[in-house]
């Protein structure tokens, strides 16, 4: 009898050892190694050709078969993922716990199921009636059928739909399915690639979408080896405080469609609500008058979202002053309070610096850089900043103000708003009009605000 060969993986990465130790070398995280069982490998036979002959083609000669999109009935969600489900499509849906995915799957599944039937949803963490109540209570499900298994054997589970011949799959969630083929504990990196690979495969040949739900770890990544997001044809992330009632939907990668893109929703009693004009929720038409608060223009894919940044500037009694941020990146807040001190003569070395973007986004691009400098400046000097002035550009080290992509969207969504100044580089493709104030530094900038 062959002897038994066993290895350590990383949870976090994927990578394997030949023995265990505290830390991973991958991904430097501690505590992630768990004893696997290798799977035996078929002898390679050498100097030798399988009886299989491929297809091969010219780039002319492939045909292309367009497969009409299926229509979800939540037009928000068609219009992120490119115009609806594709048939054979595998998507990954991940998100904190309590962030709203079974929800949203649920609620997913059983607008689709009024026209689509039947549909299946494979649940290794709920068992029927959890569902069933849950689907009571968000009001959904009437009229649709939907084919419930709470099953965490993912072999049993596919085999007791082969009668049922589902149109469509979600398997909740991909940590808790396994499959028997592999001698390993379900959630684990080998558990998690196999039965992804089998997903996918079963998607593949049967035409049907796929939905496959995942959790993330506290880095907000997919809990198991990034091959996951390699299998995968589309991968959504929901994003937001579990606290708040904002939910935002992003794509972070996406074969049928394009990628970065961001859906809004609003979690209430009844489950998931799409939210069509963000920026109606994100800032008030009557705005605030207080000094360090001012709205900036967010690019999240093709859409522009109007948010609230605001900054507070207060006498530090400490050795070194803290820097305390909400949704934008500390390193960035550090580098334009250098350009400030430097550029524009302001001093924050004796100043604690708290920053945060309202209703849970995120700033993750440079168009907010002048928005939050204006921000800082505000609370620091405590002058409020006009209310009818929109601040857009990226901030160099050189105290210099850049232009920043779709500026001409970002001013339109400004003037649905009621902004009537927009302060904007000086390089900027925008003819002189009324209402466009250019400026080359930050120096020039905080001038023409607070003046």
């Amino acid at each position: 009898m062959a002897k038994i060969k066993t290895r350590y993986v990383c949870q976090s990465c994927g990578q394997s050892f030949p023995k265990w130790q505290g830390q991973c070398s991958g991904c430097e995280e501690w505590n992630t190694l768990v004893q696997e069982v290798e799977q035996p490998t078929a002898r390679r036979v050498p100097n030798a050709l399988s009886g299989s002959i491929s297809i091969i083609q010219t780039l002319d000669e492939v045909a292309i078969e367009r497969a009409a999109r299926w229509q979800t009935g939540v037009d928000i969600f068609d219009e992120l993922i490119g115009g609806g489900l594709v048939p054979g499509g595998i998507t990954l849906i991940g998100g904190e716990p309590g962030v709203g995915k079974s929800t949203f799957m649920l609620q997913l599944i059983s607008r689709l199921g009024v026209n689509i039937k039947p549909l299946a949803y494979v649940s290794g963490e709920e068992s029927a009636t959890q569902i069933k109540l849950r689907a009571e209570r968000l009001r959904v499900g009437n009229g649709s059928d939907i084919i419930l298994v709470a099953e965490q054997n993912l072999d049993s589970a596919l085999n007791g739909l082969a009668s049922y011949l589902p149109r469509m799959l979600v398997v909740d969630s991909i940590q808790t399915v396994y499959t028997p083929q592999m001698d390993a504990t379900p959630g684990s990196v080998t558990q998690i690639r196999e039965c992804a690979a089998i997903l996918t495969k079963y998607g593949k040949d049967r035409g049907l979408p796929v939905f496959i739900v995942g959790h993330v770890t506290k880095e907000g990544s997919i809990a198991g080896p990034k091959i996951l997001e390699h299998i995968v044809d589309t991968v959504l992330y929901f994003e937001g405080d579990v606290n708040s009632n904002f939910r935002l939907l992003r794509v972070f990668k996406n074969r049928y469609g394009a990628t970065g893109e961001v859906a809004v929703f609003q979690m209430t009693d009844k489950g998931l609500s799409p939210v069509i004009n963000p920026s109606d929720l994100f800032i008030s038409r009557k705005r605030s008058d207080a000094p360090g608060v001012v709205v900036v223009p967010l690019l999240q894919g093709t859409r522009c979202i109007l948010t609230e940044v605001q900054a507070l500037v207060t006498q530090s009694f400490l050795p070194m002053p803290r820097r305390v941020v909400a949704g934008l990146d500390s390193n960035r807040l550090s580098l334009v309070i250098a350009v400030l001190e430097k550029h524009a003569g302001l001093k924050f070395y004796n100043r604690d610096v708290f920053a945060n973007v309202a209703g849970g986004l995120k700033l993750t691009e440079p168009g907010g850089d002048l928005g939050l400098a204006m921000a800082m400046t505000s609370s620091l000097n405590d002058q409020a900043i006009p209310a009818d002035v929109l601040p857009i550009g990226e901030v160099t080290l050189a105290g210099e103000i850049r232009p920043v992509t779709q500026i001409a969207r970002r001013i339109a969504e400004g003037r649905r708003f009621g902004f009537k100044r927009f302060v904007v580089s000086g390089s900027c493709d925008l003819p002189e009009e009324k209402g466009i104030i250019k400026v080359n530094s930050l120096r020039e900038a905080v001038k023409s605000v607070f003046a």
